[in-house]
Parts: structure tokens; sequence; C-alpha cells
């Protein structure tokens, strides 16, 4: 038998493999201490709670033809926040769409035999409401059959529906389109 002649190759290889590991700790505990640090920095969109405890926004009763029946938009309570209370941002934030198809209507129900609201041109932005039909509905495109829910968004401080194959999140045409769905 022989025997393993231990020197100083082995323990160079394990303080480098050390020194690594502790750069690399080093390195990850910055990246999650400056991560934490830009989650912490950007403002969080809160509510305020109504007396009984629902959300003051949602306690708000609309049509989805005429989202404010009365003519005149609801007032949500502006208060002057103190330390630890929450603050209110009166602004809610939607996402961005892009309009893919030239010529796309928006409509003031979700189906084409609704009014016409206005005409949108190709790439225009919008904003989505955070509304869709529950189920998809099959409208030839021309060159496709797209089958697709309606979105409700907001454009020109108007509020409308437009079936969903008429928008994303980014702008790219969509092909062989009919305009007007």
């Amino acid at each position: 038998m022989t025997k393993k002649k231990t020197g100083f190759l082995p323990k160079v290889e394990v303080l480098i493999i050390l020194v690594f590991f502790a750069s690399f700790m080093a390195w990850a505990i910055s990246k999650c201490d400056a991560t934490k640090k830009s989650f912490e920095d950007d403002p969080v969109e809160e509510t305020t709670l109504n007396g009984d405890g629902t959300n003051a926004i949602d306690s708000v009763e609309t049509s989805p033809t005429d989202p404010f029946p009365s003519g005149e938009a609801p007032q949500l309570s502006t208060t002057t926040p103190t330390v630890g209370q929450p603050t209110v941002s009166q602004q809610p934030r939607y996402s961005k769409l892009y309009i893919t198809i030239d010529g796309l209507k928006m409509r003031k129900g979700p189906s084409l035999d609704s009014a016409v609201v206005l005409q949108m041109k190709l790439f225009e932005q919008v904003d989505f409401m955070n509304e869709f039909t529950d189920s998809t509905y099959q409208i030839n495109l021309g060159y496709e059959m797209a089958d697709e829910p309606w979105f409700k968004i907001q454009h020109r401080g108007k509020v409308g529906w437009v079936y969903g194959a008429g928008v994303n999140f980014y702008k790219k045409k969509r092909e062989g389109a009919f305009p007007g769905n």
C-alpha cells in the first residue's frame, strides 16, 4: 500500500473555495439589500376603509354602461395622514394596453350590437379598467377566428368595451384583421 501524501496544494484548494464562497455570500447579501431597499422606496397604493371595515372605493355602486348614474363622480375621503396611518391614493392604477387593430371601435357594452363610443388608431395606448367578460366570444377577424373576451378600457376620458383580440400589452399589429370589431 502506498500512503497518500498530503501537502500544501490541498490546503490551498480548500482556501480558494472558502474565499470564493465568502465573496459570493457578500455579493448575494448586498444584492438582496439593494432589492429590499428598492421595494421599500416604491409607493404602495393603499385605500381607505369605511367605518364598517369595507373598502371605500368598492362601496360605490356603479352600472356597467353608466359608471356614475347620478351624473356626479363619488368623492373619496381625503384625510390628512398621521404617523402610522396609511395614505390614500386618489387615482387607481390601471395597466396600459395598446390597440392592435387599426380602426378598433370602443363600444358602450361588450357586444358588436352595442353603440360605438369612439374609434381608435393602431398602437394608441389605452387604460385597462381591470374588468373583462367571464366568457369568450368568437369573431371573424378576416384571416383568423378569434376567441377572446371583451375588455373594459378608458381612453380620451371615455369608458367602454373593446374586443380582446384588438388590444395587447405590446405594440404589435394584428395582421389580416378587419377594422371595427
